[in-house]
């Protein structure tokens, strides 16, 4: 049993995560005003890390918290944040002010970096290239005031991609932010607007025109080729009315050059990115064409198209390739591996983006330290 000296016994136990830095014993104890303790109970240094246990009232403020946990880091409170865990999920704590409502046996983790500012919030940067194998991966994180325009959102964006060397350039008039929904791409964002995204969002290079107003929808489309029994890289076009499907084969005519009449479309599988296999594309979508007598079988009348969503097409005159045992072999062969590539490419973004996290907060750590010192 622990003593507390002059204290209630309304105590509970935190796990933090810290940076490499000063060292500490577990008989430190900060006592401030008011009689808050901060007790020590156990550190284990890691090459990366340090884990502690630290003992401390239940009446504490995350403020105080930060305060206490300064000599430990060395770099001031506003030069850390600190997060909470839910599940697999970070959270990070922004009420300075406000009482820690947490369960004895928490867990909490110390990342360097810029504290929030009242009415800004922290999101994370993925790049997409949705004709990339590996279609999703982060950026960057960064800091966004809630009543900033996406346009001077996204000026932002190019000069913090630059400074950190982001493999990728980026052109104002050529770029688009977007929901990053799990992997999906979500609604987009134009330039008039302001970021209400919570954690997430895609950047997205553009190579034609954005969206002008909200009423158009964005939609990739891919073409299927049953002659060759594969599909042609993934382009997109701007629907100015999401529901009428006639409107939309003659968008397709004047990306394809393809005749109305020859055109046959399906919306299967409508979110991105699609996973349906070339053996299947021909016989298990459902396929509709100008002629169609039911269009509204499509749910174009219920409702419509949303950014992001997918349609393939073909030109309905292409007979469907006769393939070798070996060739449909092949095919599977490919499909497979590309499957077992995303999903090990999803785990790899989500290793990355918390190892990225980690190396900027240790060059915020030094940056911090030599001004300390200085």
């Amino acid at each position: 049993m622990y003593r507390y000296v002059g204290l209630p016994i309304n105590w509970i136990l935190l796990n933090i995560t810290i940076p490499p830095g000063p060292e500490a014993t577990p008989t430190t104890i900060n006592e401030r005003e008011g009689g808050l303790i901060m007790k020590i109970m156990t550190m284990e240094n890691k090459e990366k890390e340090r884990k502690i246990q630290v003992l401390v009232d239940k009446r504490i403020t995350l403020a105080q918290l930060k305060e206490e946990l300064v000599p430990l880091i060395g770099v001031p409170p506003t030069g850390f944040r600190l997060y909470r865990f839910s599940g697999n999920e970070e959270y990070e704590m922004e009420e300075l002010d406000e009482v820690l409502v947490l369960k004895s046996g928490s867990e909490l983790i110390v990342r360097l970096g810029r504290a929030l500012r009242r009415g800004e919030k922290r999101i994370k940067l993925y790049l997409l290239q949705v004709n990339n194998t590996e279609f999703c991966n982060f950026m960057m994180e960064s800091i966004y005031a809630e009543s900033t325009p996406v346009r001077e959102f996204k000026k932002q964006i190019i000069e913090e991609a630059k400074v950190q060397g982001i493999d990728c350039v980026f052109e104002l008039d050529k770029m688009r932010l977007r929901d990053k929904i799990v992997m999906s791409p979500g609604s987009i964002y134009l330039d008039y607007q302001q970021i209400h995204a919570s954690m997430e969002l895609y950047v997205e290079p553009l190579k034609g025109p954005e969206k002008e107003d909200g009423a158009q929808i964005q939609v990739y489309v891919i073409r299927w080729r049953p002659s060759q029994c594969s599909v042609d890289p993934i382009e997109e076009i701007i629907l100015d009315d999401r529901y009428d499907f006639k409107y939309i084969i003659k968008k397709l005519l004047e990306l394809s050059g393809v005749p109305v009449e020859y055109i046959s479309f399906s919306l299967e599988g409508r979110s991105f990115p699609v996973e349906i296999s070339c053996l299947n594309i021909e016989n298990k979508l459902k396929w509709y064409s100008i002629t169609s007598d039911r269009p509204y079988s499509l749910g174009l009348y219920v409702d419509g198209y949303w950014d992001g969503d997918v349609i393939y097409y073909k030109d309905n005159r292409e007979t469907m390739k006769e393939l070798t045992d070996k060739e449909r072999s092949e095919i599977q062969e490919a499909e497979e591996a590309r499957s077992v590539n995303l999903m090990f490419h999803h785990v790899h973004v989500q290793s990355v983006t918390l190892s990225l996290l980690f190396l900027a907060s240790t060059k915020f750590s030094y940056i911090s330290k030599r001004a300390l010192n200085s």
